[in-house]
């Protein structure tokens, strides 16, 4: 367990002085890049907030797409590289035409479906609230 503040708490807390103390005195680039860095902060949060979870789901939801074998552990340091090499496979199943047609092609657009909402819910939350 972490001690307090956690980093999801620390990242919070820096986003809040920014924004309030030093942002508004900054002007032109300088304000912009303020912004930039505030809204990355944001964008970590929410990363670091959500954890593992979502790519390991995504990882698993490859795996049946793509027809592999199941690694015999994927842990956060192997994860990458597991959502890189199953995501190239599925590109090249994609360019075969494995995905044209049928249930297949319903799958493969759930699994998209799911990546977009969680790339949404992490880089621009906002969007769900646009989209009403």
């Amino acid at each position: 367990m972490r001690d307090r503040p956690t980093p999801e708490e620390l990242l919070h807390g820096a986003r809040i002085v920014l924004d309030r103390d030093i942002t508004p005195s900054l002007a032109g680039p300088q304000r912009f890049a303020a912004m930039l860095i505030s809204r990355a902060m944001a964008v970590a949060g929410r990363a670091i907030a959500n954890g593992d979870g979502p790519l390991l789901a995504e990882a698993q939801r490859l795996q049946a797409l793509v027809d592999v074998r199941p690694e015999a552990e994927t842990n956060p340091e192997t994860l990458s590289g597991v959502l890189l090499e199953r995501n190239r496979l599925l590109v090249q199943q994609i360019r075969s035409g494995a995905f044209d047609a049928g249930l297949a092609r319903q799958q493969l657009f759930e699994h998209l479906r799911q990546v977009t909402r969680v790339k949404l819910s992490e880089n621009n939350p906002r969007y769900f609230d646009l989209a009403k």
